[in-house]
């Protein structure tokens, strides 16, 4: 008997954005139109006046009309997008040059059975770039994470992975988060990155949790190609071919030391100074145009790579573009103050001891609609601190719960600038990223419980 069921094909994720765009139109036709009071503090920034909360007429927006968010959203998203069409074009010249192709292969022979360990150094270090430095900027490093997993028998999801949930854990508990920890600090009247050493605690436990998970999802596939969540799924791997696999040569040498003079550049600027994605990108720019030069590449052929590589962006750019959409519309329906106040209400209804995990989720929640770290600090921190007040908790632990729900269900949103940023790279559907991810969430969640428990009754 012939088989007449269609086998499910996984959307794009381009399609999976849209129909997000178009199932938070309908939410502003069902959740209350609200908005608070916002005044200048004597920073300059923006923020809500506890108690303000009001009722407005609804402005829902028009399931049909979704598309009309989708330039704008492009245009809050443009210093991203710009940042890594330029970082991608100077990553083109140095990729040509199959300098990190050739260490990766190289490293991966010399670690032959101890590949976790290539894994876990590498998913360290980027936790500990990405202390001081906003995961975003490190997008331009997705082929490089692939290569490196490819070379080692592992599959893109691990390649994304040592990068990004590396980067995830250093970004998420916030030691030193400018723009995130430093906002709700200065709005909750801490002194600026104080109660740090907590917080560089907090990366020990989810550090490990995140290692174990990906080793122990890479060595599945190791064993058994077929258990890959992207088995069959056509990728994008830019010109690696696990098949004839370079060498680390001598003429390498001096491109490794450009790249990695410019890589401690870059951290060096984010700490001690500012690190903008125009200084971001101008850095890739740099290293990739004198890694060219280095390794005596004609002019010529160092345009076309700058081209190619830029163009390797244009999908991950457009898919940031439709996903910043998704703030829009619920920003024009009026719906994101009446979601903080809810929450905010609701908190003082739990036990104490699970009042700061409750917050946790609760920025959980409001994070699939204020995306924006900063903008998220800005808009729930003058609510939060006043009601962690009156239930007893500290504002230090208040900002805590704010890090990591801020910061960890960025991974699992399909309108996260990082997510859609690192598996636009690769071409890897959303759904699939998914399936991986939500398993680490869960996971994350528990840890971050436990943690912000120990917080409250230690009184941090």
């Amino acid at each position: 008997m012939k088989e007449n069921k269609r086998k499910f094909k996984v959307p794009h994720s381009l399609a999976i954005i849209l129909a997000v765009m178009v199932a938070a139109a309908v939410l502003t036709y069902l959740i209350p139109g609200g908005t608070f009071e916002r005044v200048k503090d004597d920073t300059g920034r923006t923020v809500v006046v506890p108690g303000s909360y009001h009722l407005i007429e609804k402005t829902p927006v028009n399931p049909l009309q979704v598309l009309d968010y989708v330039f704008p959203g492009l245009q809050s998203a443009a210093q991203i997008i710009f940042a890594l069409m330029c970082a991608g074009g100077g990553l083109g010249i140095i990729l040509s040059t199959n300098m990190f192709q050739g260490a990766a292969c190289t490293l991966s022979k010399k670690a032959k059975g101890k590949e976790w360990l290539i894994v876990a150094f590498l998913m360290v270090v980027f936790a500990l770039l990405c202390i001081p430095i906003n995961l975003n900027y490190f997008i331009p490093f997705a082929p490089l994470g692939i290569i490196v997993a490819m070379a080692m028998g592992y599959d893109a999801i691990v390649g994304i992975s040592i990068i990004m949930l590396g980067g995830a854990v250093g970004f998420s508990c916030g030691a030193m988060n400018l723009s995130n920890t430093g906002t709700a600090q200065a709005i909750a009247e801490l002194p600026v990155f104080s109660g740090m050493a907590y917080r560089l605690f907090c990366m020990i436990p989810f550090l490990i949790v995140t290692i174990l998970f990906v080793v122990r999802y890479g060595e599945k596939v190791k064993k058994d190609p077929e258990q890959s969540l992207v088995y069959g799924t056509p990728l994008d791997f830019g010109t690696f071919d696990p098949e004839n696999v370079p060498k680390f040569e001598k003429k390498h040498i001096p491109v490794a030391i450009v790249v990695a003079i410019g890589i401690i550049y870059m951290v060096y600027t984010a700490i001690f100074s500012t690190l903008s994605f125009a200084i971001s990108s101008s850095i890739f720019m740099y290293m990739g145009v004198l890694s060219g030069i280095v390794y005596r590449m004609p002019v010529d052929d160092m345009c076309k790579k700058f081209c190619d590589g830029a163009k390797g962006m244009a999908t991950t750019g457009i898919l940031l573009g439709f996903a910043y959409a998704i703030s829009g519309i619920l920003s024009a329906g009026g719906v994101m103050d009446t979601v903080v106040n809810a929450l905010a209400s609701a908190l003082g209804l739990f036990p104490k001891i699970i009042q700061a995990p409750v917050m946790f989720f609760m920025h959980v929640i409001i994070n699939f609609f204020v995306t924006s770290g900063s903008g998220q600090a800005a808009v729930t921190m003058p609510i939060f601190i006043p009601v962690a007040d009156l239930v007893g908790i500290s504002r230090q632990t208040a900002v805590l719960a704010f890090n990591f729900g801020d910061g960890f269900c960025n991974f699992i949103l399909p309108h996260a600038a990082a997510t859609m940023g690192f598996i636009g790279c690769a071409n890897i559907p959303f759904t699939k990223w998914f399936k991986y991810a939500i398993k680490l969430f869960a996971i994350w969640c528990v840890v971050g419980s436990i943690l912000l428990i120990i917080a409250a009754q230690m009184g941090y």
